[in-house]
C-alpha cells in the first residue's frame, strides 16, 4: 500500500531530522530522499508554493548522494535542514 502525501512528508521530516541530530547520512537516505520528494511532486495536492521546497530538498539529496565529504554537505546545509524540518511538520501535522 503506498503512503499518502501526509505520510510521505513525515517519511521526508524523519530523514532530515535523523542526517540533522546525527550529522551523517547513507547513500540509500540521499536516495529515499530523491524518491520521497520525487512522489509527492507527482502529487497533484501538493501546494504550487511548496514545490520549490520540495526542489530544494530534492537538490540536498542528489548532492548528498554523490559527496565525499557526507558530514561537510550536511555542515553546510544546517540551516536549511532546521527550516524544512520546520516546515515539513508544520505540513505532516
Amino acid at each position: 500500500m503506498p503512503l499518502d502525501h501526509i505520510h510521505q512528508m513525515q517519511l521526508l521530516k524523519d530523514l532530515l531530522e535523523d542526517h540533522d541530530s546525527d550529522a551523517a547520512g547513507t547513500v540509500a537516505e540521499y536516495e529515499q530522499i530523491e524518491r520521497t520528494v520525487k512522489s509527492l511532486l507527482a502529487d497533484g495536492s501538493i501546494d504550487e508554493s511548496f514545490k520549490a521546497v520540495l526542489m530544494d530538498v530534492y537538490e540536498y539529496g542528489q548532492k548528498g548522494k554523490n559527496t565525499n565529504r557526507p558530514e561537510s554537505h550536511i555542515q553546510n546545509h544546517r540551516e536549511r535542514l532546521a527550516e524544512w524540518i520546520g516546515l515539513l511538520g508544520q505540513i505532516s501535522e
